[in-house]
């Protein structure tokens, strides 16, 4: 049987029950034993020793081990007895082992000590200590809690921590304010006697301990008749504080611990109330310069209001539009009005993250702001040539939750002031569509606008591909088929309407399985039309929604998802056959490379103008680069000329493997056209052994898929900025590589 009194760990043995303890052990050879955690043990007996001590568990001297320790004197007590001890001693190396005894190697004899009974409960161990100790339980508390907090004490220590603290504070006031901020940060006001203004590590005591600091500052209370004095602080820690579960806050006072407590009554505010509330007392407020510095940020915290406009300064501040990019970050257009530079930066927040954006934003003429200032007196230093006033600023890596503020903080020499943002979620094409108004895509501004904005803006996207859902097939669609026909429709009905009846019409192209895939927001418009030209033609189609599909290419993407044919045709509606038999001679150039190509057709503007005969590499060293060829040239420039391999062919109609679209993980995000993503693909593919070959007998008629700029000027900044966009994220993922590559 197990020695009763040799506990393997203080915390796995059944405790004695608190009515067992009759003060320590006396006779200096044996002592109480409570676990603070699994990993230490306390120790209190009779004896002296110095405040750091090796001890040897069991006697062990492999089982060395340091431990701190706490004394006191007993002055009425015999020679053998006239101090007391304990000891916080780690466990670590005594591994799964029974403790039966200790040793100190204390100066002179070494003193050795078993267990005087079962491990006792901790509160019951501290209660003898502090019985034992009398005047000096303060002192043998404060050594012990500081041993605890050595290092980063766990939950078990904090809450012995908190027991030992709580059993010796005087009561030392009350907190009858408080608030946490939009950071967490807790804001407390009330009164004490003995709180020195300063920064103190304290104990917040809620539903568990947690160690926290404290910058306070005092202010006088007439109704306290001089006997306390009013304080204000500002209370964090490591992790935020429940303010709803706090009780009392304990601190170190000059003559022991001291716990404030929280008022019944306690006034709580709302996080968008703590900073005016700070500020209604930081006038009276007395405290280092340090802790004052700290209470005035708070005070000056965003509360929601712009005050900005509230200034007596000349700088005023105005958003045109504030826009919440999915996984991109902010985009903000506005100007700023800071004729006297009193501005020093620029920050733009959401909740609490931010970043600023005064050094990286673009500038942009704004004559209507100049207008607006010229006749405030205010703003007499304003000069009426000058109108840059304008800015466009993007901030990555910045997330927003319904419940986040958005502000900008402008940083002045008097403190921060603020202009809340009212966000709007947008995609990257809706963020092009409000910038093609005010930003001419071949100024020096939207070069600017592009390399410091746009471009790092679309490369943080982190669009998923589009998904395809088959919504209804016709004519018994053959899954199984070697080959399937896919085409990808951007918009409308008629473009595919088109495509369809020639396709009806073609007896290679007729026999094959045809997939649909349709972008979201055009596929009820286009549906129907599909449905009934499968029908009278009777075609083996499968109707696909591309749900999530940003453009064409994502739209092929989802109906090659919805096939599983081993060879794929890959059509654009936009793109028509000019002849009948050209799928059989795209076949025979695939079939004659054994099938492990992308074979392309020579594309015609309507006018029969080529508007694709292959891309290329030309130039040498770093201006080296890829050329559409022959673009513009009339169609007799290629004709009888025989297939040839190209650097990039184009997906707008291409026969390829599937095995090589799926190993090159289709299309790459990151553009918002289909230019420079289908050049993408075409140069995954090459690199990952599948090469381009272009066909120059084989003609389809494809609409340039900007020409709709010819609609308006806006629809034409539009598509320049894409334009823009998409060959800055291209040259920034393919330069190196061309400039590498191999003709």
């Amino acid at each position: 049987m197990p020695d009763p009194h040799a506990p393997d760990r203080p915390s796995t043995d059944r405790p004695a029950e608190r009515g067992e303890i009759h003060g320590l052990p006396l006779d200096g050879e044996t002592a109480l034993v409570a676990a603070v955690d699994e990993g230490l043990a306390l120790i209190a007996g009779m004896g002296e020793m110095p405040a750091s001590v090796q001890a040897l568990l069991n006697g062990d001297p492999s089982a060395a081990t340091q431990a701190a320790t706490v004394s006191w004197r007993r002055p009425e007590a015999p020679p053998e007895a006239r101090s007391g001890f304990c000891a916080l001693v780690p466990l670590a190396v005594l591994g799964r082992g029974r403790l039966t005894s200790i040793v100190f190697r204390r100066p002179g004899h070494p003193a050795r000590y078993a267990f005087a009974r079962r491990p006792v409960p901790l509160e019951a161990a501290l209660q003898a200590i502090a019985e034992d100790a009398g005047p000096s339980a303060a002192l043998v508390v404060d050594g012990i809690v500081e041993a605890l907090l050595a290092g980063k004490p766990t939950a078990r220590r904090l809450r012995a921590v908190a027991a030992m603290a709580q059993a010796v504070a005087r009561p030392d006031g009350f907190v009858e304010v408080m608030g946490a901020d939009e950071d967490g940060e807790l804001f407390l006001q009330g009164w004490t006697a003995d709180l020195v203004p300063g920064r103190a590590r304290v104990l917040a005591i809620g539903a568990e301990p947690t160690l926290a600091e404290l910058d306070s500052a005092s202010f006088p209370r007439e109704d306290l008749a001089g006997r306390s004095r009013g304080f204000a602080g500002a209370m964090t820690a490591a992790e935020k504080i429940d303010a709803a579960a706090l009780q009392k806050v304990l601190f170190r006072s000059r003559e022991g611990w001291r716990a404030i407590t929280v008022y019944e009554r306690c006034v709580r505010l709302e996080p968008r109330d703590v900073p005016a509330h700070a500020r209604a007392v930081l006038p009276r407020l007395t405290a280092p310069t340090d802790v004052l510095a700290r209470l005035k940020a708070a005070a000056n915290r965003f509360d929601g209001r712009d005050t900005v406009s509230e200034l007596k300064l000349p700088v005023r501040l105005g958003i045109d539009f504030a826009l919440m990019v999915d996984g991109g970050g902010v985009l903000v257009s506005g100007w700023i009005v800071d004729c006297e530079e009193h501005v020093e930066a620029v920050h733009l927040k959401v909740g609490k993250t931010g970043v600023r954006i005064d050094e990286g934003w673009t500038r942009q003429p704004r004559p209507d702001v100049t207008r607006a200032f010229a006749s405030d007196p205010l703003f007499a230093a304003l000069d009426p040539g000058h109108h840059g006033h304008g800015f466009l600023a993007f901030a990555p890596r910045v997330a927003a939750h319904a419940r986040d503020a958005a502000y900008l903080e402008l940083t002045l020499a008097s403190g921060p002031v603020y202009r809340p943002l009212p966000l709007t979620r947008a995609t990257p094409r809706h963020v092009l569509q409000r910038l093609s108004s005010a930003v001419e895509p071949r100024s020096a501004v939207a070069a600017q606008v592009v390399e410091r904005q746009l471009g790092p803006l679309v490369q943080t996207l982190e669009r998923r591909p589009a998904s395809g859902r088959v919504m209804g097939e016709a004519g018994g669609f053959d899954g199984a088929a070697s080959t399937a026909l896919v085409i990808g429709v951007d918009e409308g009905a008629a473009q595919v309407g088109v495509l369809l009846s020639l396709l009806a019409l073609e007896p290679e192209t007729r026999a094959l399985p045809i997939v649909v895939a349709v972008r979201e927001e055009w596929f009820d418009e286009v549906s129907a039309e599909v449905r009934r030209l499968a029908d009278f033609y009777r075609l083996s189609l499968r109707l696909v929604r591309a749900e999530g599909a940003q453009d064409v290419c994502d739209a092929i993407e989802a109906g090659v998802r919805a096939s599983s044919a081993e060879h794929l045709l890959l059509m654009c509606a936009h793109v028509l056959p000019r002849g009948p038999g050209w799928l059989p001679r795209l076949e025979r150039a695939y079939r004659a490379r054994g099938g492990r190509c992308l074979v392309s057709p020579t594309l015609l503007f309507e006018d029969d103008s080529i508007r694709w005969a292959g891309t290329m590499l030309e130039g040498e060293g770093t201006g080296r680069g890829l050329s559409d060829r022959l673009v513009g040239y009339p169609r007799a420039a290629v004709a009888e000329a025989d297939p040839i391999e190209v650097t990039a062919g184009t997906v707008e109609c291409c026969i390829l493997p599937r095995a090589a679209f799926e190993s090159v993980e289709g299309f790459t995000r990151g553009y918002l056209g289909i230019a420079e993503k289908r050049l993408d693909l075409a140069l995954k593919l090459r690199l990952g052994g599948t090469p381009s070959v272009w066909v120059p007998e084989v003609e389809m008629i494809c609409a340039d898929e900007t020409s709709e700029g010819a609609a308006g000027p806006a629809v034409a900044s539009w598509h320049g900025l894409v334009r823009k966009v998409d060959r800055w994220a291209f040259d920034r993922r393919w330069s190196l590589a061309v400039a590498n590559m191999r003709s």
